[in-house]
């Protein structure tokens, strides 16, 4: 197994920019993966958690759960534009491929709203597991995953109807999702009992269960889909799983208590923000080396999919 601990420098391909929840000081970092730094913080207030990119590149949705809802910020502006209003535990957040629509799970109420994104009104609430958490769209718009993390399962939501397709049982307290470049696996975090989730999305039948190490919370794909990285909380730390195999094949020491994770659109390179450390750190997919580490704010999460353009 690798453990990979080395800090080095090396260019990263170009542009999108990397939104970063700072739940402590409620802010958002704008990191420029370019330069590899932040290069910018937009103020949000709300305690921000959760976080989405419009797929236009020109909007980010910020999940706000003492606000109850989310802010939109406006990426020329770099400026919160509009607060919204939707539920008492607004936390994982989501948009449509299309991105005419916003999803957002509320932790206390047990549903996921969904939200026009043009007049930001809500077009349905619906009722879901015990404390809705990670949300995940398919690549083709017709499928909602939602981790349900006190029920230990996950929901599949029609979205040409609004409703409930398929709830499967997973691990204990599911959390964060990700989901396959043809819609076909799902990769279930689940927090409590130290494992992953790959659930096959046609039947919702799971396929197998792989451990990893303390508190995994959320989990990227990278290098063609051949590798799943999970950011595993208590020991700082993230795990490596080939998706070939299902196999874990190496381990990386990142900063203190990881919660987001997210990969750069050039596929290579995985961002893993770091609560405790308010860092974000990079990892290369192909060596399993960590190649920088990004100063960020205080109490970093960033739940969800965060780079835009």
């Amino acid at each position: 197994m690798v453990i990979a601990t080395a800090f080095f420098s090396t260019p990263l391909s170009a542009t999108p920019f990397a939104y970063i929840t700072n739940q402590l000081d409620d802010s958002v970092s704008i990191i420029d993966t370019e330069q590899g730094k932040v290069v910018d913080t937009i103020s949000v207030s709300g305690k921000p958690a959760g976080v989405a990119v419009a797929p236009a590149g020109d909007k980010v949705y910020v999940s706000t759960p003492e606000a109850h809802g989310f802010a939109v910020i406006d990426v020329k502006k770099r400026e919160v534009i509009a607060k919204v209003v939707v539920s008492d535990g607004a936390l994982g957040i989501a948009v449509a491929t299309d991105g005419k629509r916003i999803y957002v799970a509320d932790w206390y109420n047990n549903s996921v709203d969904v939200v026009d994104a043009d007049s930001f009104s809500i077009i349905k609430n619906i009722p879901v597991g015990d404390s809705p958490s990670g949300l995940v769209v398919s690549p083709d718009n017709r499928w909602l995953y939602v981790a349900n993390r006190l029920s230990n399962s996950v929901s599949k939501i029609d979205l040409n109807n609004l409703t409930i397709s398929k709830t499967t049982a997973v691990g204990t307290h599911p959390f964060g999702l990700t989901i396959d470049a043809r819609g076909e696996r799902i990769y279930v975090a689940n927090v409590k009992s130290d494992d992953v989730t790959v659930l096959e999305t046609r039947r919702m039948l799971v396929i197998a269960t792989i451990k990893v190490n303390m508190l995994p919370y959320a989990a990227a794909l990278a290098l063609n889909d051949s590798r799943l990285f999970v950011t595993n909380q208590d020991d700082s730390s993230v795990s490596v799983i080939d998706t070939e195999t299902l196999k874990e094949i190496g381990l990386i020491e990142v900063g203190d208590k990881p919660e987001g994770i997210n990969t750069h659109p050039d596929d290579r390179y995985v961002y893993v923000a770091n609560w405790f450390d308010s860092t974000v750190s990079v990892i290369d997919a192909q060596t399993l080396k960590i190649i920088n580490t990004i100063k960020t704010g205080e109490g970093s999460r960033a739940f969800g999919q965060f780079f835009g353009k």
